[in-house]
């Protein structure tokens, strides 16, 4: 194990690029095989989406922040949560608005994104008035979690709901078996506990050797390859037509990182939080509330999409000038 640890730390940058395509990988092969399972068992398309695919849209996160916060690195992991957040809005949503107009949901509207903006508020209230994060914050996380999810499926039964159009997709074009759904689910498992650990040694390295902060890696490197999934299902499903999809993969990958992923890190571990931790906070509730002024008049429109990819270019140069 030495001789392995030594190894991704000498190589540390190929460590964090191999590490960050095993996470996506084991991702997408997680996706596949327990929709294939969920299917041979009788699950709805609604559950599927609801647990399965979304799940597996911050696996990447999921697995790198357990890691991280088991081997006290726990900046890594919450620059990787609100980093991922913060790169979906103005780096995610932005690019799929300059591919086409994003036509928004009155569900978006009304209820998704008012969610979204009142856990972004909660969370970053708990976070700034802390000195680190412990179980109980992850019971509050969790428990407003559940809420939501309780919302998700009562509003699911609509036909225009947004997720229940992402999931009939999805598991119309499932093929898989459920022998194969089980051997995907646990090759899955497999390459997202290496690949996190990979990436947690490339990011803690960079950062001891760049002289910078473990969140500053994490915020930025870190987190938008951890993205990388949803800029993806965006860019995809704009071109494709579907400018719902793009938008609810967005609202509700970051409501999975702040709401599931975050608490379930803390059950391994709390986070110390650093001095500077009130400027991500002012980013990622900032680009939440320009996001949803953006889609307020239900289309978020090639400009906007500019302005949003414009706010995250200014949130990337502000940390070089802090950390310079």
């Amino acid at each position: 194990m030495d001789t392995f640890t030594t190894f991704t730390e000498n190589w540390f940058v190929l460590s964090l690029l191999v590490g960050v395509a095993l996470l996506i990988l084991g991702g997408n092969m997680l996706v596949d095989g327990g929709i294939a399972v969920a299917k041979h068992f009788g699950v709805s398309a609604l559950v599927i989406g609801l647990t399965v695919v979304a799940f597996s849209t911050s696996s990447p996160e999921l697995a790198l922040n357990i890691i991280a916060v088991m081997n006290g690195n726990g900046e890594l992991a919450i620059g990787n949560i609100f980093g991922s957040n913060i790169a979906n809005l103005g780096l995610v949503l932005g690019i799929g608005a300059l591919i086409c107009k994003l036509p928004v949901t009155g569900q978006v509207v009304r209820i998704e994104f008012p969610i979204l903006i009142a856990a972004t508020i909660v969370v970053s209230a708990l976070t700034y008035f802390a000195t680190d994060l412990k179980l109980w914050h992850a019971c509050v996380f969790i428990t407003m979690f559940m809420i939501a999810m309780w919302n998700w499926f009562r509003l699911g039964k609509s036909k225009s709901s947004v997720i229940a159009g992402e999931t009939e997709d999805l598991t119309d074009c499932e093929t898989h078996s459920v022998w194969m759904g089980c051997l995907l689910l646990t090759g899955g498992l497999l390459l997202l506990g290496i690949g996190g650990k990979l990436t947690e040694i490339g990011a803690v390295t960079a950062a001891t050797k760049l002289g910078i902060s473990q969140l500053v890696i994490g915020v930025t490197i870190v987190a938008i390859a951890t993205s990388l999934p949803e800029v993806v299902t965006t860019v995809i499903a704009a071109r494709k037509g579907h400018p719902d999809l793009a938008v609810g993969n967005v609202v509700g990958s970051n409501l999975f990182n702040m709401l599931f992923v975050l608490p379930i890190s803390l059950f391994f571990g709390s986070i110390t939080l650093p001095s500077d931790i009130w400027v991500y906070l002012i980013a990622m509730c900032t680009i939440t509330a320009v996001a949803y002024i953006c889609a307020f008049n239900k289309r978020v429109k090639p400009i906007e999409g500019g302005v949003l990819l414009t706010l995250y270019a200014v949130f990337l140069i502000t940390l070089v000038l802090l950390n310079t």
